[in-house]
């Protein structure tokens, strides 16, 4: 997974009669109840329904309450038309005319509060044909939402033991959820203990839809992990909850090994360029003084202390300065290399064919 943070937003679903609310979650464009009132006298600015949905901005973690407003009659609007918005126990909310047109227009507000009545004054609009603008006052009943009893679910645990992208040896733990989960801005690892009781520091690498990478410092491995994420919730749920997940961490083997060697030449500005590529099975770590020498069966050598070694993850590029007869084979020696993992260097000796 890429390390990428993701803006994720989604709608609560909200089922009821035209008149009645159910004490459920919301869906898009549910109808709540209202009045409307339009300043001075006559030529009020009719409303035919209002309808509302909660969304749900993951990366800020504020949801945006959407009020949509029919009307009944063509309006027109004032080029600096705004909107203010408080509930029935005086907390008043950052507004925005999101979007509005000749027959509707859209409210929203952040961080809405359900189970409340909201006064909405909007100033800068009249019913078309009209000479001066009013204000639009509405008020609208928001009906409490039934705590959602989704939890969340995991499907799959899984080691991920060749990763080490950060300079600690460390593992990360894989994550696969069967529900669709979203997670709180804080979201974090709060806890991992070993079965022998160790306690570990440990990060949230990332964090998706449906799954997360878990980054585990100087783990020890042959042991079991009890991990608890917290911040996540099953979508659709209406509060976050902390997930608990268990992982056994099997014994492996540290030790370095060359599995594959490849021998390339490469004619650039008027130069020849003559590569031996060496692959390892395992990422590999080398001191300042590590270096390769390579020779033919003669003991004329191609590579030597003072040759130059690109060094890169799991293998190294040796850049020789005579090229390798092909169909003949040549012995190397990588001197002070490991894994991440091994306690000691070592040095690897081993021969290979130019193909």
């Amino acid at each position: 997974m890429k390390r990428t943070k993701k803006i994720v937003t989604f709608l609560i679903v909200f089922c009821m009669a035209a008149v009645l609310f159910p004490t459920t979650a919301f869906a898009a464009s549910a109808r709540v109840n209202f009045s409307a009132t339009t300043s001075g006298t006559g030529n009020s600015i009719k409303v035919r329904s209002v309808t509302y949905e909660k969304d749900f901005k993951e990366y800020y973690d504020n949801y945006i309450g959407e009020f949509d407003i029919k009307f009944s009659t063509l309006v027109s609007w004032k080029r600096t038309a705004k909107v203010s918005v408080k509930d029935d126990q005086g907390k008043r909310y950052d507004a925005w005319l999101a979007d509005r047109d000749n027959n509707d227009c859209e409210v929203e507000i952040e961080n809405p509060k359900a189970g409340r009545t909201y006064s909405i004054t909007i100033n800068g609009v009249k019913k078309r044909g009209t000479r001066s603008y009013r204000k639009l006052m509405l008020k609208v009943s928001v009906p409490s939402e039934k705590a959602s009893g989704k939890k969340v679910k995991v499907s799959r645990v899984t080691v991920d033991e060749d990763n080490d992208d950060y300079d600690n040896y460390g593992t990360e733990i894989d994550v696969k959820f069967a529900t669709k989960v979203k997670w709180r801005r804080n979201a974090r690892i709060s806890s991992v203990k070993d079965n022998k009781g160790k306690s570990y520091k440990a990060i949230l690498t990332e964090k998706d839809s449906d799954d997360c990478e878990i980054y585990i410092r100087n783990i020890k491995y042959g042991r079991t992990y009890k991990i608890k994420i917290s911040g996540v919730k099953a979508r659709g749920a209406s509060s976050y909850e902390t997930v608990t997940v268990t992982v056994k961490v099997p014994v492996r083997s540290n030790k370095i090994s060359v599995k594959k060697v490849e021998y390339e030449e490469d004619y650039d500005d008027g130069m020849w360029e003559y590569v031996v590529d060496i692959k390892f099975n395992k990422r590999v770590r080398h001191k300042g003084n590590s270096y390769v020498v390579i020779k033919d069966s003669s003991g004329k050598t191609y590579s030597s202390r003072n040759t130059y070694v690109d060094w890169d993850g799991d293998e190294c590029e040796i850049h020789l300065s005579r090229g390798l007869t092909y169909g003949k084979t040549y012995t190397y020696k990588i001197v002070n290399v490991k894994a991440n993992g091994e306690s000691k260097y070592t040095t690897l000796k081993g021969n290979f064919t130019v193909y």
